[in-house]
């Protein structure tokens, strides 16, 4: 058996997979987000009851929003306070005296789709995820790579669509990160949101959501269909830079927004006629595990040379 925890600022989820890569039982329980006593024993109760089922001391992986330093293992940035600037993986390691691997949420997400997703058999994958945000992850001969800064992959942010944006009339809003002008203020869910929010004239509010806009793009809405341009131009225009960088074999999809098949077509086709390279057959396509593969990608951890994460 393995165990694997997928851990965002609202839920733990836990999941036991066996020999075979089936989930043999899945749970979620909120985060405790301040309190990391309260935190460390939500993830020791899981762990201690799934032991109870299965008659295993199985190994841990662990997928979360956010980076470690990889000398320490100390949490760089998360969306979780109690665990900020805590070496995670060691720490959980001492206390559970268990193996405990940690990673990045959507480098979890591109091992799964390269080892048994939507990229199985490729052998360089850069895997994004167009959820809340933007984020990716790279995997190349089924392993990570990089490691020096403990943050890879991050293509929503260092880089500036200010010129995209003027050409299609909007104004810039402030990244989360501090800085103007990052890809991942407008290349998820929320700035497909804020894309349509002014262009119908709304201003920078939400006030209607990625859902209720995608859907009437489908139905043939003028204003809609408007902001999906603007989203895939946006997209497109920095997808097609890492794939002239990094040569992938497969870009699947993860988040919210990969459900949009047709969306996710729209993009592959953009990005297709602005690289270098040719690519005769879909590159950019929706993931294998778009919806679990934080989750599955932790339970890989163990596969890898040298281990991952910290």
């Amino acid at each position: 058996m393995h165990y694997a925890f997928d851990i965002g600022g609202s839920k733990i989820e836990f999941g036991a997979f066996d020999a075979s890569g089936d989930i043999r039982s899945q749970i979620k329980v909120p985060t405790p987000v301040q309190d990391r006593d309260a935190f460390v024993a939500a993830i020791a109760g899981l762990i201690a009851d799934a032991d109870r089922e299965f008659g295993e001391d199985a190994d841990i992986g662990i997928s979360f929003a956010g980076g470690l330093d990889p000398k320490t293992g100390a949490v760089i940035s998360a969306n979780i306070p109690a665990i900020k600037g805590w070496p995670f993986g060691p720490e959980l390691s001492k206390i559970l005296n268990r193996d405990v691997r940690v990673a990045n949420d959507a480098d979890c997400f591109a091992l799964a789709e390269a080892r048994g997703g939507a990229a199985k058999g490729a052998r360089t994958v850069f895997a994004i995820i167009l959820g809340t945000g933007v984020g990716g992850g790279i995997v190349v001969d089924g392993q990570f790579i990089g490691g020096r800064s403990g943050i890879r992959g991050e293509w929503g942010h260092g880089n500036d669509v200010s010129g995209a944006l003027i050409r299609h009339g909007l104004a810039g809003v402030v990244c989360g990160c501090g800085r103007n002008g990052c890809l991942d203020a407008w290349g998820g869910a929320r700035g497909l949101e804020r894309i349509y929010a002014q262009i119908a004239g709304f201003g920078t509010g939400q006030e209607r959501p990625s859902y209720e806009i995608t859907d009437g793009w489908q139905g043939g809405d003028a204003m809609a269909s408007r902001a999906v341009e603007i989203f895939v131009d946006l997209i497109a225009g920095e997808l097609a830079l890492m794939v002239n960088v990094l040569d992938p074999d497969c870009v699947p999809v993860g988040g919210g927004l990969a459900s949009e098949s047709r969306l996710i077509a729209m993009i592959d086709d953009a990005v297709r006629a602005r690289v270098l390279g040719r690519y005769d057959a879909p590159l950019v396509v929706p993931g294998h595990y778009s919806r679990d593969g934080g989750l599955r990608g932790a339970a890989m951890l163990h596969l890898l040379d040298g281990g991952a994460g910290v």
